[in-house]
């Protein structure tokens, strides 16, 4: 093993830790968009990391960060997603007026979110949390001192593929919630090789951002599928003609890009074997 192969994990724990407080800051400041997309972000990063270091070297004390991180995370979700659906609607309106009454509508419930959001956001950071951070870190060094982080880490990615890889064989274009389930394990993935100290050539940063535009596009997908679910919900009785027509074609669309961009999936692991190695090896 090389000895400082948890030293550097400790060290990526700490740069995570230090951008979610960063960001939390910034949010506490402005709720605006963009503050509260970068604090999901670190947010994300840091949980990933978080569950890597619980996979090489368990401990309950990460899975209850995790747990906290995680509750947190869960209550930016309907902001988000009724922000998103703003964005759309109003983007769309001036093709389709009868959108008019449904942003309006979404206006308000952002404008509620918003200030429900504030007493979270202020809720959100606690002492015991870093305390938690600092005694878990010292746990997983003192643990990792004898282990072989360097042959561990890979299979630990190895272990995160390999459920993106279930949730690809599983995939029915008819069943949009096995898209969904891929883009959750996909972004999963993702974090996890972009939380870790590690070694990306010009090609693994391409192959990176490629799975990033990967998650992105099943992202827009349950974008679509949720805006959907929310304008039927809206009329109640049934989504005016114009607008579903508009959204449906829209999802169709998406869907017929996914298609020809799904086996994508399949190339990345292999052209990010490399990533999961920690940078001290080449030292």
């Amino acid at each position: 093993m090389h000895p400082h192969s948890g030293k550097l994990l400790i060290e990526a724990l700490d740069k995570l830790w230090r951008q979610y407080r960063k960001q939390l800051k910034a949010c506490r400041k402005s709720q605006s968009e963009d503050n509260i997309h970068e604090l999901r972000v670190s947010t994300r990063r840091l949980i990933a990391l978080i569950e890597l270091l619980h996979t090489l070297q368990p401990q309950p004390l990460l899975r209850r960060i995790r747990k906290a991180l995680k509750s947190q995370l869960d209550g930016f979700d309907e902001l988000r997603d009724t922000q998103v659906m703003l964005f759309e609607a109003a983007k769309t309106i001036p093709t389709l007026p009868e959108l008019a009454a449904f942003l309006a509508f979404m206006h308000g419930r952002e404008q509620q979110l918003l200030h429900e959001n504030k007493a979270h956001i202020a809720n959100i950071y606690h002492a015991k949390l870093p305390r938690k951070i600092k005694k878990a870190a010292k746990r997983f060094k003192s643990d990792s001192a004898e282990s072989d982080l360097n042959t561990a880490l890979p299979a630990a990615i190895d272990a995160l593929y390999g459920v993106v890889m279930t949730r690809y064989q599983a995939l029915d274009s008819a069943d949009l919630a096995s898209i969904h389930h891929l883009r959750i394990a996909a972004k999963k993935f993702r974090y996890s090789l972009t939380s870790m100290p590690t070694i990306l050539l010009d090609t693994q940063v391409d192959y990176l951002k490629k799975l990033q535009n990967y998650c992105a596009l099943l992202g827009d997908i349950q974008n679509s599928s949720i805006l959907l679910q929310t304008l039927e919900a809206f009329f109640k009785t049934e989504i005016p003609e114009d607008i579903q027509r508009h959204y449906q074609a829209q999802q169709q669309s998406l869907l017929a890009a996914f298609k020809v961009h799904q086996s994508e999936v399949l190339s990345f692991k292999t052209t990010l074997v490399k990533a999961t190695e920690m940078t001290s090896i080449s030292e």
